[in-house]
């Protein structure tokens, strides 16, 4: 076996490591602050659509065509708004896809009426359709709760990836040999 160090291992493993190092940061960011994660996110999206809306109104094409000057127009306004008051843009887009969800429950519930004496499965739809509008109606009356939860859930995924790619890399470094053909950098056992 090589000398394996830890000197060693960072050398031959710091840019396996950084997307298991950025994936446990974010990680613990979203369970710590979940709100802060969901405002940032609204805000990047806010930059985005500024700087969208500013490139294309700065374009040649903006100067002829009047739709897409006022696309970029558009794009400027939602990307204000949304570094403005990233909470409320928040709100409202989860509020609505609450009142997506709630009519497409609605609908579906409707549906597996219509086959109740037909399938031996309605009760599962039925249960399976109660759930989704329950869900409709906590996306609705707490919009930024739900979306602070899921944050947490998310967080709480990738902590556990980033912590089980860090294992992995320790366990392939321990494990496998280093080779170096020239071409490529591989690990054998």
């Amino acid at each position: 076996m090589n000398n394996k160090s830890i000197k060693d291992f960072m050398s031959k493993n710091l840019s396996s490591l950084a997307v298991p190092g950025a994936m446990i940061a974010i990680g613990l960011l979203f369970i710590l602050f979940p709100g802060g994660a969901i405002g940032l996110t609204v805000r990047i999206i806010g930059i985005i659509f500024a700087v969208i809306g500013l490139i294309m109104s700065g374009t040649l094409i903006a100067a002829y065509s009047k739709v897409t000057l006022a696309i970029s127009v558009v794009l400027i306004a939602l990307g204000i708004i949304c570094i403005a008051a990233s909470t409320a843009v928040a709100a409202f887009v989860i509020k609505l896809l609450g009142i997506i969800i709630l009519i497409n429950a609605a609908f579906r519930l409707h549906d597996a009426y219509q086959i109740k004496g037909v399938s031996d499965k309605f009760k599962m739809y039925v249960i399976n359709d109660i759930i989704t509008l329950v869900l409709g109606i906590v996306l609705l009356v707490m919009p930024i709760s739900a979306a602070k939860a899921f944050v947490i859930i998310v967080g709480i995924i990738m902590l556990a990836l980033g912590i089980s790619n860090v294992i992995t890399v320790i366990r392939v470094y321990k494990d496998g040999k280093y080779i170096d053909d020239g071409t490529d950098v591989v690990w054998e056992e």
